[in-house]
């Protein structure tokens, strides 16, 4: 029965979802029609010369935030389902996979190319198109105090971009957020176990160098995982690994996760979990990037605050 609460909380908590994300997609379109609808594609293409390449997400939608637009990024679709389809689709031009695609990137001519340390390797072939810049305060490094990182990299990228009291204001506004959500927190709450559902038997689990234990740090929540972790704060276990933690289980659904909760449901194994007997667990929705900027950020602390202050049921 509990785990059969657990798959119903996850399709209840998804269908709510699914409806807001239609009502917001479909309010912007309605505003995108009479905002565009008497713009001519000449002025369109003009408008590209203020682009910005950004292969990078979380790069990407803190760009989006700073008031940059358009801002050129891969797998737009994937983008868009990991910051819940926050941004009109004016604002993201899809540069093809592998890619990015040279010739598309040459046609819109960016006015610059932002890269995570990571993508290093592609610098020289990206500067025939435009000025490459590498983001050195990248916040997921391996090092420790990944939210004065995010700050720092909020800062970087306002500069480069001639953002910078932008960028002040992000910062500041994501503070002042984050304090007030931090004001609705229950006093001595449970420790949180953030994991994603990779398969029946293996999750991935949040902990140190991770964006979300980060937030937590700001929420004045701690974290039960305290294990290692690889730069980007996560580690792959099995559900085993998880029996002798005394938490509150948070899963946050995954891009391909379709079909896994309802095999959990009907997996003996998770009746071992100590949060899955109490009936303490909470679904976020993927409206945030596992590792991302301040805007992934504040939409998780904001989904999370939201999931803790929902009743649970044994």
């Amino acid at each position: 029965m509990v785990c059969n609460h657990l798959l119903r909380l996850m399709k209840e908590r998804v269908m709510i979802f699914e409806l807001i994300t239609i009502y917001r997609i479909l309010f912007k379109t309605i505003i995108a029609f009479f905002v565009f609808s008497g713009i001519h594609s000449t002025e369109t293409q003009a408008s590209t010369s203020s682009a910005v390449a950004a292969f990078d997400f979380p790069i990407a939608e803190t760009l989006i935030e700073l008031g940059v637009s358009p801002v050129m990024v891969k797998q737009r679709s994937s983008f868009n389902f990991w910051t819940g389809n926050t941004y009109e689709s004016s604002y993201v031009i899809e540069t093809g996979l592998p890619g990015p695609n040279m010739e598309l990137l040459q046609k819109v001519s960016p006015s610059r190319i932002l890269l995570a340390p990571w993508q290093t390797s592609q610098k020289t072939r990206l500067s025939s198109v435009a000025p490459v810049n590498i983001v050195h305060s990248y916040p997921y490094t391996g090092e420790d105090d990944v939210w004065e990182h995010l700050l720092i990299f909020t800062y970087e990228l306002g500069e480069l971009v001639d953002q910078q009291q932008q960028a002040n204001h992000l910062v500041q506004a994501a503070k002042n957020r984050l304090n007030s959500l931090r004001e609705r927190v229950e006093k001595d709450c449970t420790p949180m176990l953030y994991v994603q559902l990779l398969d029946e038997r293996h999750v991935r689990v949040f902990g140190e160098n991770s964006m979300l234990n980060a937030v937590s740090q700001q929420l004045g929540l701690s974290n039960a995982w305290q294990g290692e972790t690889n730069q980007w704060g996560y580690t792959q276990v099995s559900v085993e690994n998880l029996f002798d933690i005394e938490a509150r289980l948070v899963i946050i659904r995954s891009y391909n996760s379709a079909g896994i909760e309802e095999q959990i449901a009907r997996t003996a194994l998770w009746h071992y979990l100590p949060s899955v007997q109490r009936g303490d667990v909470v679904v976020l929705p993927s409206t945030f990037w596992i590792a991302g900027g301040l805007p992934s950020a504040l939409r998780f602390a904001e989904s999370l605050i939201e999931a803790l202050e929902e009743p649970t049921t044994p």
